[in-house]
């Protein structure tokens, strides 16, 4: 039986707010893990996390006026600063007030790109699935705590980012029963050895995807598409129509071969560290 909110039909509007909204159920799921905050108001919404990464500390869903931009940008610093957080994202989207708010953010010190990233959407039964990969590869989804590492282990090296930052995927996973994790994680093996990643989401009526990375030596061998199309064949299967994310400038030309458009909205993300 096909859950009722599952978004079945959707314009082009639709499948652009999907985009946001599905990042933003994201955060929101991030409430089953211990001591998590989650605050959302008519100005904006913030959640902070235990994990040892900035994607689980965040703002998102700005609508402020240009007199109040400066005011907020210090009380929100001083929120995550509260919590001792060392870091945390200010998302903005295509909805996101003041139209400037890119500018007043990295005037203030945050890292971040004025462009953003292109959402992106696919009808998951118009998807191109015939691809051919080099070698022997498997993928599998991590659920347990040895396949867990070994997606946090691609996951660093693809994306060359600190350990940390994959470690505290792994422990916000298991800081939860696994009936209660809200993401899930697929790893890809090549000749037996971990080299591709990606998360499946789904929320916000559509699958949601993340995180979809290969490491350098793996690259150019139709690794990257497989780990992409593997969670959408099986979100397809669990009844969704539609899946969406939004495109780094290496994976636009994989998602576009699977199948997948611009969907119309850019996906803003600004780094701060917080000197405490």
């Amino acid at each position: 039986m096909i859950n009722k909110n599952i978004l079945t039909k959707a314009s082009e509007a639709e499948l652009g707010s999907a985009v946001q909204e599905n990042l933003y159920a994201l955060f929101r799921s991030m409430q089953v893990l211990p001591g998590c905050a989650l605050i959302e108001n008519n100005s904006l919404s913030l959640h902070h996390s235990f994990p040892a990464n900035p994607f689980f500390k965040g703002v998102w869903r700005t609508h402020l006026s240009p007199e109040e931009t400066e005011t907020k940008i210090d009380e929100v610093v001083d929120w995550f600063s509260q919590r001792g957080a060392p870091y945390f994202f200010w998302w903005t989207d295509s909805r996101t007030q003041p139209g400037d708010m890119a500018e007043h953010l990295i005037r203030r010190g945050f890292d971040g790109s004025l462009e953003g990233n292109p959402g992106m959407a696919a009808n998951l039964y118009e998807l191109r699935e015939n691809f051919q990969i080099s070698g022997s590869f498997e993928i599998i989804q991590a659920v347990e705590q040895e396949s867990l590492e070994d997606w946090r282990d691609a996951f660093v090296e693809a994306f060359e980012i600190p350990v940390s930052d994959g470690q505290a995927w792994v422990d916000a996973t298991l800081s939860t029963k696994q009936e209660n994790v809200p993401w899930q994680f697929y790893v890809g093996y090549l000749d037996h050895e971990p080299v591709s990643t990606s998360i499946l989401f789904c929320g916000a009526g559509v699958a949601g995807l993340y995180a979809i990375g290969t490491i350098p030596r793996a690259r150019n061998k139709g690794i990257g598409t497989a780990t992409t199309l593997k969670p959408l064949l099986d979100a397809r299967n669990q009844g969704y129509h539609f899946a969406v994310l939004f495109s780094s400038r290496m994976g636009y030309a994989v998602y576009k071969r699977l199948g997948f458009r611009e969907a119309g909205c850019k996906i803003g993300k600004y780094y701060m560290e917080i000197d405490h």
